[in-house]
């Protein structure tokens, strides 16, 4: 949103001062300045209500080490946008595949290996108003759903926060992670790459 603005039209005023001589006296006189002023409009309109959500496009695990569990790796910033203003109560959740095998082999690492500490503390933009997010008590989060052997079925969503009706603005979630436990009979040398998917819902 752009405000548009109608400037006064600039004035400039001159003084003069004149010299006369009369009768052999030199007289100086003057114009008194009248103060300037002016007015200006200041106009403006709002854009359409904003439901978005954006993270990182790609993550780097550690190195995997079969039979033991890597080390917590941030997910990222995770920053969600709800300016509709209405009544309508807004959600984050966040569903992930299996690690895969890049070259479809068939090994993978279930999602069922995978624990989610969210963060606790969204942090709220300057400008959002009502009141803050929330995030649920269950973390850390074990995720789970139905067992599959596919790169593409995604595990059930976990709620990372929930907003108020009255919630309105930006939210940043800066400090989830993410850890996986590694099968012992993991294959040695093997690239495994997997989905995470974030929603936002309002």
């Amino acid at each position: 949103m752009e405000p548009t603005m109608r400037t006064a039209e600039r004035r400039v005023l001159r003084i003069a001062t004149g010299v006369a001589a009369v009768a052999g006296i030199i007289v100086l006189g003057s114009v008194h300045a009248a103060a300037a002023s002016g007015t200006q409009t200041l106009t403006g309109s709002t854009s359409g209500g904003v439901l978005s959500i954006a993270a990182p496009g790609a993550l780097t695990l550690p190195t995997l080490v079969a039979g033991s569990s890597t080390a917590a790796t941030n997910l990222g910033s995770l920053s969600w946008t709800d300016t509709m203003n209405d009544s309508v109560v807004s959600s984050v959740t966040m569903a992930a595949t299996n690690l895969w095998h890049a070259a479809g082999a068939g090994l993978y690492i279930p999602w069922a290996d995978f624990k989610i500490t969210v963060d606790p503390a969204p942090i709220a933009d300057v400008m959002n108003t009502g009141a803050a997010v929330i995030v649920p008590a269950g973390s850390p989060y074990v995720l789970a759903g139905a067992a599959t052997t596919d790169f593409a079925t995604y595990s059930t969503p976990i709620t990372l926060a929930t907003a108020s009706a009255t919630s309105e603005g930006t939210w940043t979630q800066a400090n989830n992670q993410i850890v996986v436990a590694v099968p012992a009979d993991t294959t040695p040398g093997t690239l495994f790459t997997a989905t995470i998917q974030y929603t936002v819902t309002g």
